[in-house]
C-alpha cells in the first residue's frame, strides 16, 4: 500500500480510469439503457454497454498489476533468500489489488447507473444494480491475477504493456459479445480460459440481455436465471485461482 500511495502519478491514474471508462460507456448511442427496448430504439445498445463494462473491467484489473512483479524482481530476490515465502508475497498483492479493483469497479458501474439507468431485478440478487457491481467487480480481481501472471512471464519491463494490450484484445474477442464464438472449434473452448467470457455472461444474465435486445445471440450462458448466472461467477473463482496458481508456480521457480 505504501508503494501504491508513493507512485502518485499512478495512483492519479487509477483513481481517474474508472471514471474515463465509465464515461465513455455513457456515450453509447440510445437512450433506453438498462431498460426495455423502445420502439424504434438503437439496436444493440444494452450489448455495447456491457461490452465496454467487461473491457474496462479486464483492463482496469490487469494494469493494476502487469508491471507488479516485474519491476520488483530483484528485490523479490533478495527477500527470498532473506526467508520471504512466495505464497505470502503472492497473497498480499492480490489482496490489496483485489481490494483496489472492487473500489474501481464500484465507481466505474456508479458512473455508467447514473448515464444509463438502472436494470431490473437480477438473476440472483433482487437488485439488478448490486448484482452488476458484484459480476464487474469479479470480473475484474481475475484480472488482477491475470495481470499478476503476465508480470511473473515477462522478462522485462518492455515486455508489459505489449502483453497487456494483447491480453485484453484477445479478451475482448473472445468476451462473446462482439463477434459470436459459440458452437466455433476451438475459439469456443479458448474463451472458456478467458475471464471476460464468464464475465460478459454474467453480466448478460443480470440484465436479461437477450430479452432485452433481440438482436444478440441466443447464447445458453446468457440466460437470466439463477444457475447460469452461480455458473458464470464461479468460473470467475476458479480462473483466479488457477492463474494465481500459475503465478506462484513461476514466482517458485524464479526463487530457485
Amino acid at each position: 500500500m505504501r508503494l501504491i500511495r508513493a507512485d502518485r502519478g499512478y495512483l492519479v491514474f487509477l483513481s481517474l480510469l474508472p471514471f474515463i471508462l465509465g464515461g465513455l460507456s455513457i456515450l453509447v448511442p440510445g437512450s433506453d439503457g438498462f431498460g426495455p427496448p423502445s420502439p424504434g430504439a438503437e439496436p444493440g445498445e444494452l450489448a455495447f454497454i456491457l461490452i465496454l463494462l467487461i473491457l474496462g473491467a479486464c483492463f482496469m484489473g490487469s494494469s493494476l498489476t502487469v508491471r507488479d512483479l516485474v519491476g520488483e524482481r530483484m528485490i523479490y530476490h533478495r527477500e527470498r533468500a532473506a526467508g520471504l515465502a512466495p505464497s505470502a508475497y503472492l497473497i498480499a498483492k492480490i489482496v490489496v489489488f483485489c481490494a483496489a479493483a472492487i473500489v474501481q469497479s464500484l465507481v466505474l458501474v456508479l458512473v455508467v447507473l447514473v448515464g444509463k439507468g438502472t436494470p431490473g431485478p437480477g438473476s440472483v440478487i433482487p437488485s439488478g444494480s448490486v448484482e452488476l457491481v458484484v459480476d464487474i467487480a469479479l470480473t475484474t480481481c481475475a484480472c488482477v491475477v491475470v495481470g499478476l501472471a503476465l508480470s511473473a512471464v515477462a522478462r522485462s519491463g518492455e515486455q508489459v504493456m505489449p502483453l497487456l494490450v494483447v491480453t485484453v484484445m484477445v479478451q475482448l474477442v473472445l468476451s462473446g459479445g462482439l463477434i459470436p464464438i459459440t458452437g466455433r472449434a476451438v475459439l469456443a473452448q479458448l474463451s472458456w480460459l478467458s475471464p471476460s467470457r464468464w464475465g460478459y455472461a454474467a453480466t448478460a444474465s443480470t440484465v436479461d440481455l437477450r430479452a432485452k435486445d433481440l438482436t444478440a445471440e441466443a447464447d445458453v450462458l446468457w440466460q437470466h436465471a439463477p444457475s447460469w448466472w452461480l455458473l458464470s461467477a464461479g468460473m470467475l473463482l476458479l480462473l483466479g485461482i488457477v492463474y494465481a496458481t500459475f503465478t506462484y508456480t513461476r514466482l517458485r521457480l524464479r526463487a530457485r
